[in-house]
């Protein structure tokens, strides 16, 4: 049987934003785990928060909301490309359909400290790509692609994540 899911669309998170940002994370769109829970990456099997502690040399115990605090403190924002999409059951990025972005380039334009944009995930790297085709970028900012922290990424070791997202430090004050 096949459950009668919900007709129309479901929005994201709002963003992590501190005042004054350095350096922004994007994702693609947050899990359903994420989702019920209000909470950027709250699947525990994604490796997001892992990342995050060992390249900031933060306790593995603290709660994610917490986490929230400390990159907040460290001037780190994290928001997703998608704003929102048709509902569906799923969690994959390949469960996106009929997604709407976030004005990436005006939160960009508000923030203009902003010196580096991490694209979470090949995913976000492509939605990203498509929302700035054709757009006047500041040569200031850099933007890479990161390797993704889904479960879903066993192409990486959490070692190699780790030695990859480390260029986040670069920018930080």
């Amino acid at each position: 049987m096949v459950d009668a899911a919900p007709r129309g669309r479901e929005s994201g998170l709002a963003p992590i934003l501190c005042e004054d940002p350095v350096v922004l994370v994007l994702g693609s769109f947050p899990s359903r785990m994420s989702l019920e829970k209000g909470l950027y990456y709250a699947n525990p099997k994604n490796q997001f928060w892992k990342v995050m502690r060992a390249i900031l040399d933060l306790p593995d115990e603290e709660e994610i909301s917490l986490m929230y605090s400390r990159l907040k403190q460290r001037r780190i924002a994290v928001w997703d490309m998608v704003e929102s999409r048709r509902f569906q059951q799923g969690s994959m990025d390949h469960d996106i359909r009929e997604a709407r972005m976030n004005d990436i380039l005006g939160f960009l334009d508000t923030n203009q400290g902003i010196r580096f944009v991490g694209l979470n995930g090949g995913r976000a790297w492509s939605f990203f790509l498509r929302s700035v085709r054709g757009e006047s970028l500041p040569e200031s900012l850099v933007f890479q692609r990161l390797p993704s922290t889904s479960p879903a990424n066993a192409r990486y070791s959490l070692e190699d994540k780790i030695r990859e997202w480390r260029i986040i430090l670069d920018y930080l004050p």
